[in-house]
């Protein structure tokens, strides 16, 4: 009799043992709730690091980018974060984004790109920036305007020339 309950009650703590045990692992498996990802979209198609750019915090431009946040993300109709950056004169977000990767060149589906924001708004040094970091000033949108367009039509006539003179030193190049 001794030996029968002796081996029940072993029986019940290999049980139990193994019931904690499979308990804990489960538990122990289970990843913490996840953070919200870098590059998600608000319901806008905007992600964290645009709505940061948009509200002109440096600080958080350079916290998510540090953290990996995507620089070449864009909203559906195909705006960055570097092209915001440029039409709001960010020097040091352009620099940042441009340092860690965004494509000076990207295009919206109508063609647009940084370097005619910034020539729009009349941001001469982003300007500079974009074309010393490879912004092609031969590009056309859509309706056939370049960045130095952009410029004279906003008035910017010292850019326009800036930006035709690229041009022209691009035709000759080629």
């Amino acid at each position: 009799m001794f030996a029968r309950v002796f081996i029940l009650v072993l029986l019940m703590t290999c049980c139990f043992a193994a019931c904690t045990s499979g308990s804990k692992s489960n538990k122990n498996s289970q990843s913490a709730p996840s953070q919200p990802s870098l590059d998600a979209k608000d319901s806008e198609g905007n992600t964290p690091l645009l709505r940061a750019v948009n509200s002109g915090d440096t600080i958080e431009i350079k916290r998510l980018v540090d953290a990996g946040a995507n620089v070449n993300a864009e909203t559906s109709s195909g705006v960055t974060p570097l092209m915001n950056s440029a039409g709001m004169g960010n020097k040091e977000a352009v620099e940042l984004l441009i340092k860690k990767g965004a494509d000076v060149n990207h295009r919206t589906s109508g063609n647009y790109t940084p370097l005619m924001q910034a020539a729009l708004v009349g941001q001469t040094e982003i300007v500079r920036i974009l074309l010393d970091a490879g912004a092609d000033p031969t590009v056309k949108d859509t309706g056939g305007r370049t960045a130095a367009t952009y410029a004279e039509e906003a008035s910017h006539p010292e850019l326009a020339k800036l930006l035709k003179e690229k041009v022209a030193q691009a035709a000759g190049k080629k």
